[in-house]
């Protein structure tokens, strides 16, 4: 056994009172471990004399590539370009030899440019191991009574050393295409992934049972948080500096229209903590929307944050009192179960109509932010919903009226952003028009109204 060929890499040693009573004697650490390096364990160095696909083939889903190069543009902070290329070039001899397995497929079918999530602090969470053929020996010191510091020590070149991966597989290859890319500049450059790694879960050759037991509890029953509760922290955690983009520029706005301007404050959902009112549009569908109707606000010279907050504020005060239930919440600290005029899809698709706003006002000459400006969206706003038979009582329509109007289900929205666009600008009941005319009509208006916002 060559000295140069064993690894001892420190390692914490963390205690658990959780686990059943069977797995307690089974050992875990917590690890630093070089990315270069774990690609070489797994799915392992040519023993004998090719790697072991094996290695990669008993709790591993079918990697999809695409998440692979977007994990690792968002450690590089870049785009990558001509991705395909360089999946190739780094991967080819691991994965094309097993092209032919089923759910394996060579070369990736990706883009060519693959984009990334911004962040000052690019990093992830750590990966779930599994080893036979290692050892963790604890550092008996006077030091360490209490502190769990220990070795994990194995031979790399033992044909019985066996990697695999529970939990993490797109983070390591991504991580990996992420260095490789950046010693084409930095040849020296390293990066260590967190892990914490098991040994002897399952014996060798027997099927991965406790590993693929964590692997549900990981994925499935440990859910993911909605998106709408931790949309309001993206600016808390940018700190002080301007948005670099729409997007964050759109969380800006969300998050004062939900707490400091507008009708919907106090009203946004949170899904989780139960902020905001039951069956109003959530913030991270508003922010969604927001950032879509950025542009046509630029254009007309609205491109403070504090002006666009205004703006949509005042067009979304404008769509409620159009609607005749803006006051619905003002008798009971819930909605009448019946409105549908404060949901996701309705206020989304108004919000669509954001440039027919500009649009009026500006062929009424009105100031762009003013009382006489949300008047007049109201006047036009009440016309249109006439128009486009939302109308009932003198009140938007009933949920299950909208419903019969087929703006509920598969296609719905669609349907109800056209019935929207087609009753914009024109003069007719468009309720009378089939669904293929209404759609046509809204196309028709829309081009229009784009090519006026200079």
């Amino acid at each position: 056994m060559a000295k140069d060929n064993i690894q001892k890499i420190s390692v914490i040693v963390p205690k658990s009172p959780f686990v059943q009573s069977k797995l307690q004697g089974v050992k875990h650490c917590l690890a630093a471990l070089d990315v270069e390096r774990l690609m070489d364990w797994w799915p392992g160095q040519p023993h004998t004399p090719h790697r072991d696909s094996v290695k990669v083939r008993d709790i591993q889903r079918s990697l999809d590539w695409k998440r692979v190069a977007q994990i690792a543009a968002y450690l590089l902070q870049r785009e990558i370009v001509d991705t395909p290329s360089q999946l190739d070039k780094y991967f080819r001899k691991i994965y094309e030899p097993k092209k032919l397995e089923p759910g394996r497929e060579w070369p990736p079918k990706v883009s060519k440019v693959i984009g990334f999530e911004r962040s000052e602090y690019p990093t992830f969470s750590n990966v779930l191991l599994h080893v036979n053929g290692a050892e963790i020996k604890e550092i008996n010191s006077a030091s360490n009574k209490d502190n769990g510091a220990a070795n994990l020590i194995f031979d790399e070149n033992n044909k019985d050393l066996r990697f695999s991966v529970i939990d993490g597989q797109h983070r390591i290859n991504g991580a990996y295409l992420a260095i490789k890319i950046l010693q084409e500049e930095k040849p020296d450059e390293k990066w260590e992934i967190p892990a914490e790694v098991f040994l002897d879960l399952d014996e060798v050759g027997a099927p991965p049972k406790n590993q693929a037991q964590i692997f549900i509890d990981v994925n499935f029953y440990q859910k993911k948080v909605d998106r709408s509760l931790v949309a309001d922290l993206f600016p808390t955690a940018r700190g002080e500096r301007d948005p670099l983009d729409d997007k964050e520029r759109a969380q800006d706005i969300g998050r004062k229209l939900m707490l400091e301007v507008g009708p919907l404050v106090g009203m946004v959902q949170i899904p989780g903590i139960k902020f905001g009112v039951k069956d109003v549009v959530t913030l991270s569908t508003l922010n969604s929307a927001i950032e879509d109707v950025l542009e046509s606000m630029v254009k007309v010279n609205i491109k403070s944050l504090e002006e666009q907050t205004e703006f949509l504020g005042q067009c979304l005060g404008a769509w409620l009192e159009a609607t005749g239930r803006k006051h619905d919440i003002a008798i009971s600290e819930k909605l009448d179960p019946d409105s549908v005029a404060y949901q996701g899809r309705v206020l989304v698709s108004f919000l669509t109509l954001l440039p027919a706003c500009i649009w009026i006002l500006k062929k009424n000459k009105t100031i762009l932010i003013s009382d006489e400006a949300k008047k007049t969206l109201t006047k036009w706003l009440q016309g249109l919903m006439v128009r486009a038979g939302l109308i009932d009582k003198d009140k938007f329509v009933t949920k299950s009226k909208f419903k019969e109007k087929g703006y509920l289900g598969s296609g719905g929205i669609g349907r109800f952003r056209d019935v929207l666009w087609a009753a914009s600008i024109g003069t007719d009941n468009v309720t009378k028009f089939s669904t293929e005319k209404r759609k046509q009509l809204a196309e028709e208006y829309k081009s229009r109204v784009y090519s006026k916002l200079v």
